[in-house]
């Protein structure tokens, strides 16, 4: 990965998981519309939480990958309360090497995006769609002006990272390969 350029967004700690889901969802889907240079769809996302808009492609493979690694952040962090993650978003280019009678692939990373999240409660979803949580808050007038004000720290933290995402991804392109996909997403990418 020498030729690879690595980008470190702003680490985030959310209250809920519900909170990690929407941070992920977003960071996720603007990094992967705004490398996306295909023929895409855009739909537009309200993150009402945060007062928030973000853009993401109308793919069912995109919507599916990314919902299967926000599950398994979930997971991990229902296993691992209080400790933070790190979520990665990787594009690569796939090459293939002549082996002796067969060719091997190859996976020439040329971009890695990485955030890390931490969540101080975690939540389990209980059946009819309702969140169940693991710590309670009382009601107290402070516990409420805490809460607010980490949210409004939270957005504005939010903010920070989508801002750095347009940026480098206006900024930075020298770097990527040619298009050589009719795809949405025209470049192979993982999530780790």
């Amino acid at each position: 990965m020498s030729n690879c350029e690595v980008v470190s967004l702003p680490s985030l700690e959310v209250e809920h998981a519900h909170q990690v889901k929407d941070v992920l969802r977003c960071v996720l889907h603007t990094v992967l519309f705004n490398r996306a240079l295909g023929l895409v769809r855009p739909r537009e996302v309200d993150l009402e939480l945060f007062n928030i808009t973000y853009v993401q492609c109308v793919d069912r493979n995109v919507e599916r990958t990314i919902e299967e690694k926000v599950s398994a952040v979930l997971t991990w962090l229902g296993k691992n309360p209080g400790k933070p993650v790190k979520v990665s978003l990787k594009f690569f280019e796939k090459r293939y090497k002549q082996a002796w009678f067969s060719k091997q692939e190859e996976r020439l990373y040329w971009e890695e995006w990485n955030l890390n999240i931490a969540c101080k409660q975690t939540e389990t979803l209980v059946s009819g769609g309702g969140r169940q949580r693991s710590n309670t808050t009382s009601g107290d007038t402070n516990d409420l002006q805490e809460h607010h004000e980490r949210q409004v720290r939270l957005q504005s933290l939010l903010r920070v990272v989508l801002t750095q995402i347009l940026k480098h991804v206006n900024d930075k392109k020298e770097h990527i390969p040619p298009v050589v996909s009719s795809d949405t997403v025209t470049f192979p990418y993982e999530i780790n």
